[in-house]
């Protein structure tokens, strides 16, 4: 019984200290948790060419982590917001050349390309202004969620449309001087519908298997449960986020 009992303290250890938050704009103006192992900073402020006006006091916040040696998980990572939205936004690209053709101007996947690569530039941007330093050395993640901006069936070849987008993300902040690899926060049934992609084609649709962040708003065991799965992407969870009071709370998987 003694060892049923040391075992289980382990176990509650080991998970208090698995435990980190992430935080963005909605956290400005109200207080910042504590205790955490590692901390998850939104760079951006809801849309993907909006900056989060407390990006400094957060990022003060966050560098106060230790981080983690076992499971390993930098003290500090970043989180972008993406999206796929289309000639009607203002800074859709009109021209340019890259991996996909010629941007005309139009809803092509060269342009969508160049959507999310302009983007991720601009916030790395933000976050190299404050701490060029962090920027290049810490993780980074891209938030993919269906309530944001998206090419969707009423557009032809729309998952392709998306899937470029995406890679024009990755690739952007790759180019501006983050670290590889960069990876995706969403959930299975969100990247299916926006991405078309089954775990195991994301390997080959992006070069390599991203990283992925289970997005929820379940419980620590429901995280526990979401660490365990196999992953969307390809590869086991490195997070996965659950409530934690007020704020979201992440689980370390690995």
């Amino acid at each position: 019984m003694l060892l049923l009992l040391a075992s289980a303290s382990v176990a509650q250890a080991r998970t208090a200290a698995s435990k980190g938050f992430d935080i963005s704009y909605p956290q400005c103006g109200s207080s910042y948790p504590s205790g955490q192992s590692f901390a998850v900073v939104g760079v951006t402020g809801g849309v993907a060419n909006d900056a989060n006006g407390c990006l400094g006091s957060e990022l003060k916040w966050a560098s106060s982590s230790p981080g983690l040696t076992s499971p390993s998980q930098a003290p500090v990572s970043f989180y972008i917001n993406t999206a796929n939205p289309g000639p009607g936004v203002a800074d859709w690209p009109h021209s340019g050349t890259d991996t996909y053709g010629t941007c005309r101007g139009k809803w092509s996947r060269a342009c969508a390309y160049l959507y999310g690569q302009q983007r991720a530039a601009y916030a790395y941007g933000l976050v190299s202004a404050t701490n060029p330093y962090l920027a290049s050395i810490a993780p980074w993640w891209l938030d993919i969620e269906t309530v944001n901006s998206w090419a969707t069936g009423s557009t032809r070849h729309d998952k392709r449309l998306n899937i470029a987008a995406i890679r024009g993300f990755i690739e952007g902040l790759i180019d501006a001087g983050a670290p590889a690899p960069v990876g995706v926060y969403s959930t299975g049934q969100e990247w299916r519908q926006l991405t078309g992609l089954t775990a195991h084609r994301a390997a080959a649709a992006f070069g390599f298997s991203p990283p992925s962040w289970i997005s929820s708003v379940g419980t620590l065991q429901d995280a526990r449960t979401n660490c365990s799965a196999a992953g969307f992407t390809g590869v086991g969870p490195t997070l996965a986020q659950y409530s934690n009071g007020d704020f979201d709370g992440d689980l370390s998987c690995r």
